[in-house]
């Protein structure tokens, strides 16, 4: 666990690295740090249907950004999580890919659902949320590129 981090004005800067390949028709093998995974698309685009999409993987992205940053945030708050779910869709206009239209190829939209298992008071629920927001750089990425992103937070009792 790392804490909650004193305010700091110098930046940390981290640089992400990916590299890939193409091995196949609409297939992309990547390279991330120790790891491997395939991109490809399915086979009404051309390909195999061997792994996700970039957008599939974009939204799992989202799912596990929120993951990780609520974890990180309920530490942090000493806030009681006894269980998480997250699951997110996002719309696409596939006129964009395909050029038959001008309009943007990313999510036209996305709406995640977070099921939190707690029985912490809606005060501090809100206090969560609000860092969540915040902090999570998948989240922000999708809102600062402009897509409308709407978050519905459920709440789940420890009794069920």
């Amino acid at each position: 666990m790392m804490g909650k981090q004193p305010p700091n004005d110098t930046p940390q800067l981290r640089t992400v690295r990916a590299a890939g390949a193409r091995t196949d028709a609409y297939r992309t093998d990547i390279e991330i740090r120790d790891f491997s995974f395939t991109i490809a698309e399915p086979e009404k685009i051309g390909g195999k249907n061997e792994a996700p999409t970039p957008m599939e993987y974009v939204a799992g992205a989202l799912n596990g950004c929120f993951t990780v940053t609520i974890e990180m945030v309920a530490d942090e708050q000493e806030f009681t999580l006894e269980g998480l779910d997250v699951a997110c869709e996002g719309v696409v206009d596939h006129r964009g890919l395909f050029g038959t239209a001008a309009v943007s190829p990313h999510f036209q939209s996305v709406t995640v659902d977070i099921t939190l298992t707690t029985d912490e008071s809606g005060e501090r629920l809100s206090a969560l949320e609000k860092q969540v927001l915040m902090r999570c750089p998948v989240y922000n990425l999708i809102s600062d590129a402009g897509t409308p992103i709407d978050v519905n937070w459920m709440i789940r009792g420890r009794d069920g």
